[in-house]
Parts: C-alpha cells; structure tokens; sequence
C-alpha cells in the first residue's frame, strides 16, 4: 500500500509540473520535430521576410461583412480577405484575438478590392494583382466549418515556359485567442499540428521557442488551445509548407503557402474548422483531427469512459450527477476486487499475534523467520500483497478519467451543486493557498477536496485496526488530499463518493455481512 500511494504521489507531482506541457496524443503522432526535413536557410530567409511585411503593410479602407449560423457568427474583412471575428455561439467565446486577423492572403494584404459579392451564406473578395484578377470565396456550413476558395484568373498571355507558378500564402500569425480565465492552465494546451502522409505531428510551444518549426507538403495544419481547435485543410493536393512559431505570450502561431495551378481556372479549395474539442465531431471528419484530443496513452480507456458519461448525461441531463453515476458503476466493476482485499486484510490483521510471536522466536534467524510466515500464510490462506491488487488495476482507470475530465468540454461551466459552478476546474470555495507554500502554493482550497479526503481517513479507521498504522491513517489521506487539491472539481466529487461507497461496503463486509460472521468462526481468532 505504501509503494501504491507513493507511486501515485510522483506520477500526480510529475503530471502537473512537467505533462501538460509536453503530452503526447496517441500512437499515431509522428516522430519529435527534430526529426522533420528543415528548409533550406534561403526558403526560410524568404518566408519570414513575406511574414514580416504584413503588420507594416498600408492599411486600406476597410469593409466587414458578417454571416452567421446556429454555431459561429464570423465577421469577414476586406483586407487580405481574412476573419476579423469569430464568436462560438454555444461556448460564448471569441478565437479571433483582440486586433487580429486570421487567414488573410498575404498577398492581398494592403490591395483594394475591386468587387464584394455577398449572399446570406457566402462572400467573395475579388482583386486585381500583377498576376491576374484573385477572387477570395468564403462560405459558411451549418456547423463549426467553413469553405474557402481561391480563383487566380491569369491574364497574362503566353506564359513563358519554366516561370513559376504563382503562390499564396495563408497567415495566422495572430494564433487563436486565449478563452479561460485561468490563463496559465489554458497556455499549457497551446500546441501546433501538421498532417504529413497521413502522419499527425504535434509540436509544444516549448520547442517552437527553441526554434520555428517547417514542415513541407502538408495536407492540413492547425493550432489548439485547451479546448478550442482551428485547422486549415487543403482539399485537394497539399500547401508547399507549413511554418509554426511561438508567440510572445505563450501562444501559437504559424503561415501556410501553396501555389496556383494558373494553367487551369480551378480554384483551390480548402476546408476552415473553427470550433470545440470534441472527439466525436472531429474523428468524423476522417482527417486525423481527433489526434488532438489529449487523452494521453491509455486512449482506449478513456474513450471508454466518455462513452459511459455521455450515456449517463443522457438519463440524468446533469454532468455532476452523471459522474455520480459513473462513480456507482466503477465501484460495482471493482467490487470483486475490494471484497477479496477487505477479506485479506482482516485475515491478516488476525494473523499478526502470531506473526509477532515467529518474530520473536526467529529473531536472530531472518531466512527461518521467512520460511515460517509464508508457511503460516500458506496454512492460512493469506496472500499479503493482495491489497495492492485493487490499487494497481484501478490506477488506469484514474489516469484516464484525470484525462476526460481536464479535457473534455462538455464540463467547462457545467455545474452541479451550490458553490461548484464549474466541474472542469478545481473547487475553490475557500480560497487559494498562499504562493509561497512549498509544492502546493497558489493550489485551490475547496470543500469537496476536503470532504474526499475525511472520507479516506474514515475508510482508513475501518479497514485498520493496527493502531502502529495509526499515523499512517492519517497522514496518507491528508497527503494526497494536498495533491488533489488543484485537480478539477469533476474528479475530486468522482473520489469523493467512490470514497462513501467504499465506506458503505466496509461497513457491510466488517460488520454485518458474512465474512464478518466467518472471521468470528474463524480457528485464527483463538491464535495468540
């Protein structure tokens, strides 16, 4: 028992201090960016220099252009063509940062338009370049996509053969805005993403700070917060490269370039999502999307227990009732389990007279000391690592859920009771703890933490009767009471009511249920 709270004691410190930051989303993911084809020191001259131009280009006469659907209300702007605004109705945020501008063409950026055409579900941007006319088509779809397409009509007459193609360049160097209140929880989440030959690479803000990270031909690319996602499909062919950067304040930021096909008047298409974290909606585009769901690598699991909230939301229309539920059926699941430890655990605390007495037998004699307790277990029946069978099998199930619920949007503002307005964060009904406390400084003080962690001291008290373990009884729960402190309040009420559930069946198993009544029978009561 005491290796099991260690073990979970190092892996909870090592999770909040170093995981969040450096997670990895599945198998599936590529190998560390260090390992992809860097360009060349000229290409990447080029594409920060184009970069660069466009906060000093001249602004223009600007005009805006809103359209909207049950999900987004997007504001579209004449300059560059890009999204000035774009609100998600259900989640009442903005991703679009404060004066940005998000997938605006560089190359029209500081060029008037010549034309606007404007429908109630589409907009197009047209301008005249060297090149050609360049008309720029928005349209929004029912849910959290948008379609973009891009027409360069070449009127340039007999185009020298080997001149190159014209290209484009997307810029969302602005990266999407910061949306919780807990800024430095939400900056943890800032990853970039890239699909290359089916292979999805995710790169930590950490590492961009080191250095800008290019990746050449890539289908889609994309950023994410903690629960927000844009990603920027090319729908046939791919961009010629991608480019990611950090951004000063923690955030994520990058540039795509492709290229025309000007021989043709096929314009290039790509798909825009703008929209929640949500495994189900993104898996559904069949791009490799729901890699950026963080559910760390007990994926299977966590999926699982996704299933099983969403299906108990269903019956309850509650999330906190509905990871009551959850708490229910995990206690049943492991029921068989704890019921084998509660009847070791007795039977080993009968066991200890006699075990002290070989101890004082055989106290100058350790490998006839050995012999003769695992005998006495054998005769007995007594497995003593037994109790940590329940801990080990049930710390999968732990992390995952630690997972669904520091990720799953579906509990960002669902509340539940009274003071707990929001089951995705930490209960914070006293307060916080003040900075400078070791380890635990600026964690939250919450009444359900503290409730969870009486309830493992009460369990404690009834499945110990060793008064040596006394201290241990106490100290324990108050230690990872401390852990859980800063964990959102969605899994502190799952361990809290396992704990209750737990007390209920030690109160049956000890004291009014059969095994009680056998250990009484038992031969081993009259050991001394």
């Amino acid at each position: 028992m005491l290796i099991g709270f260690a073990l979970i004691l190092v892996i909870l410190i090592l999770w909040q201090m170093f995981l969040p930051g450096h997670r990895q989303t599945g198998s599936k993911m590529a190998p560390a960016p260090e390992s992809i084809p860097s360009p060349s020191p000229t290409e990447t001259a080029v594409v920060w220099q184009e970069a660069s131009q466009i906060k000093s280009a001249i602004p223009l006469a600007e005009t805006t252009i809103t359209l909207e659907n049950e999900f987004l209300r997007v504001q579209f702007t004449s300059q560059g063509g890009g999204l000035k605004s774009c609100s998600l109705k259900k989640y009442q945020v903005q991703l679009v940062p404060e004066n940005g501008v998000l997938l605006k063409t560089v190359e029209l950026n500081g060029v008037s338009y010549q034309n606007l055409q404007v429908s109630d579900t589409s907009v197009a941007f047209s301008y005249q370049l060297p090149e050609g006319t360049v008309v720029k088509t928005w349209t929004i779809e029912k849910d959290y996509t948008l379609r973009l397409n891009l027409l360069l009509t070449d009127s340039r007459e007999g185009r020298t053969e080997g001149v190159k193609e014209p290209s484009f360049t997307f810029d969302v160097q602005d990266g999407i805005a910061i949306t919780e209140e807990n800024r430095k929880e939400d900056l943890a989440n800032f990853h970039f993403y890239a699909r290359k030959e089916r292979s999805v690479h995710q790169v930590a803000v950490g590492n961009l700070r080191k250095k800008p990270l290019v990746i050449p031909a890539p289908d889609w690319a994309g950023v994410k917060s903690k629960y927000f996602f844009l990603a920027l499909v090319s729908e046939e062919g791919e961009f010629d490269s991608t480019q990611a950067f950090a951004l000063s304040d923690g955030r994520v930021g990058f540039i795509a370039r492709g290229h025309f096909q000007s021989e043709t008047l096929t314009p290039r298409r790509f798909l825009v999502y703008l929209g929640p974290i949500e495994y189900n909606r993104l898996r559904a585009f069949g791009l490799g999307f729901e890699n950026v769901v963080s559910l760390g690598w007990l994926k299977p699991i966590a999926l699982g227990i996704l299933y099983l909230l969403r299906l108990f939301y269903q019956l309850v229309r509650n999330w906190g009732w509905a990871i009551v539920l959850f708490s229910g059926v995990m206690k049943g699941v492991f029921y068989p389990l704890t019921r084998t430890q509660t009847r070791q655990m007795r039977q080993l605390q009968l066991l200890q007279p006699k075990i002290e007495e070989l101890k004082q037998k055989y106290k100058d004699d350790p490998k006839m000391l050995n012999q003769e307790t695992m005998r006495l277990y054998q005769l007995y029946k007594v497995n003593p690592f037994s109790g940590c069978l329940p801990l080990i099998v049930q710390m999968p199930v732990f992390f995952a859920l630690y997972a669904v619920l520091r990720n799953f949007i579906e509990l960002r503002g669902a509340g539940f009771i009274l003071w707990l307005k929001d089951l995705s964060q930490p209960d914070t009904l006293f307060g916080h703890i003040p900075q400078g406390v070791p380890l635990i400084g600026g964690f939250a003080i919450g009444l359900l933490p503290v409730l969870m962690g009486v309830s493992f001291i009460g369990q404690n008290l009834l499945t110990s009767t060793d008064r040596r373990n006394r201290a241990m009884t106490f100290f324990f729960p108050i230690f990872i009471t401390a852990i859980f402190l800063n964990l959102s309040s969605g899994l502190q009420l799952y361990w809290f009511i396992y704990n209750i559930l737990s007390i209920g069946e030690s109160l049956i198993a000890t004291k009014g249920g059969k095994l009680w009544l056998k250990l009484k029978k038992s031969p081993m009561r009259g050991v001394r």
